[in-house]
């Protein structure tokens, strides 16, 4: 059976009706649209076509785009140049110019800051130059003075800033005064210690040199001293030496050193005798032991010296500590030079050390000795003029002494007229080693007058 499509409701009939009406509106719609869309490519493609195929039109497109371009050129030139940067110098050098002999300038800076300002590429330019802050000080008098710092030598075309953009700089009128010349000798670690320098000799003869400077300058100096280099000297020699003042702190002084430097001739010598080693002992064996021998492998030893300390040096030493030696052994030691003695041709010794049971001796007996009796004063003593003295060593030592290996003293160095108790002093002057104790350790001693 059909189906029956009939609508009956009014209302349903008005709502379908709507419907078809809307459908229709909107086909309407869209057929404009696209019959727009097709007339505006047609205008287009017919606009193209006169553009490109017309010669008048040609003509004026291309003129127009030759602007277009033209303006975007120059667009990105105008930007370009007006980017900005900046840069800043340190440690630029100030030079100041002034009359240098007639006058003396304080206050002037060694170096200063500079900042560049402008376009990118002149400020890099102007960073590249070598250029300079100087000091203008032509025509100025003796005083203070509140003078600009100018960047020279960077160019024109960046904005400079210097920091400081002013200094105080005081003018003093120079003078001359004239200073008694000494000498200093310089890398003295350079030159062999078994030479020895002489007294220098300045060429010019003179001691004395003139310095102009300003007065509070030349009222700070304490000396001027010849700098004279021995780098690798081994003989006489002669060089031209500076000159440099310095204050009393040992500080120099900026001068005019006139003349700056001297002509000085030095001679070289290489003083030296022969001297013996000696064995300087101290500290004590372990308890039960006693020092039996030492052997060294070098006796005697040349020293390099001034001569006249060479004339006061008779021996060297050789050190060697026993609270540091358990049993028998081998200890190389390093030879002690007297002040003065500069070299020595034997630096190290080699010490066999021995150590053997400790034994005590007593020596009675001996002697007493009067030293330093410069006034020739009587001696009364109280006492006795003999002591005893109990040695310690090993055996072979101890018995191989006597009272003649010793020597006892008292030492009357300073005293006056009266009575004294005096220390008893020994002297060992044998090769063994022994720990003396001397008895009585003091003797009570009267001085009286010798008429």
């Amino acid at each position: 059976m059909a189906k029956n499509n009939k609508v009956n409701n009014p209302q349903e009939k008005l709502n379908a009706a709507k419907r078809i009406a809307d459908r229709a509106r909107n086909n309407t719609f869209f057929d404009n649209f696209e019959g727009f869309i097709v007339r505006s490519f047609r205008w287009i493609s017919s606009f193209i076509d006169k553009i490109f195929f017309t010669k008048s039109y040609a003509v004026v497109f291309a003129l127009l785009l030759a602007g277009l371009l033209y303006f975007v050129v120059n667009f990105n030139d105008n930007s370009s140049s007006m980017l900005s940067s900046s840069k800043t110098l340190t440690n630029v050098n100030v030079t100041a110019r002034y009359n240098s002999e007639s006058f003396e300038a304080s206050g002037i800076p060694s170096s200063c800051e500079i900042t560049f300002t402008g376009d990118a590429a002149n400020v890099n330019n102007a960073a590249s130059k070598s250029g300079y802050c100087l000091i203008d000080l032509d025509g100025y008098t003796e005083g203070s003075h509140t003078v600009n710092l100018v960047a020279t030598g960077y160019g024109d075309n960046v904005n400079i800033i210097t920091s400081p953009s002013q200094v105080q700089v005081t003018l003093k009128r120079k003078t001359t005064a004239q200073f008694d010349l000494s000498y200093d000798f310089i890398n003295q670690n350079s030159l062999d210690p078994k030479f020895i320098l002489g007294t220098p000799e300045f060429s010019t003869g003179s001691s004395k040199v003139n310095i102009r400077a300003s007065q509070d300058t030349l009222n700070s100096i304490a000396l001027v001293k010849a700098l004279i280099d021995v780098s690798n000297q081994s003989s006489d020699f002669e060089v031209e030496a500076p000159l440099v003042a310095y204050n009393s702190l040992g500080q120099m002084v900026d001068a005019e050193i006139v003349p700056s430097s001297v002509n000085v001739k030095v001679s070289i010598t290489s003083p030296h005798k022969t001297v013996p080693i000696k064995l300087n002992i101290s500290g004590e064996a372990p308890v039960g032991l006693a020092l039996d021998m030492v052997s060294m492998d070098h006796q005697t030893t040349e020293i390099y010296a001034a001569e006249d300390v060479l004339a006061e040096v008779n021996e060297v030493y050789v050190n060697l500590d026993l609270s540091t030696v358990s049993s028998d052994t081998e200890i190389i030691q390093a030879v002690v030079l007297p002040s003065g003695v500069s070299a020595s041709e034997i630096t190290m010794v080699n010490l066999k050390v021995s150590l053997a049971s400790a034994s005590t001796r007593t020596i009675d007996n001996v002697e007493i000795n009067a030293i330093n009796n410069v006034n020739n004063y009587g001696i009364s003593y109280a006492d006795t003029l003999r002591v005893s003295l109990v040695i310690t060593g090993s055996q072979n030592n101890i018995y191989s002494l006597n009272a003649n290996d010793f020597y006892a003293y008292i030492d009357f160095a300073g005293l006056e007229l009266g009575t004294y108790d005096l220390p008893v002093k020994v002297e060992n002057r044998s090769d063994a080693y022994v720990v003396i104790e001397v008895e009585p350790k003091s003797l009570n001693i009267t001085l009286v007058s010798g008429d």
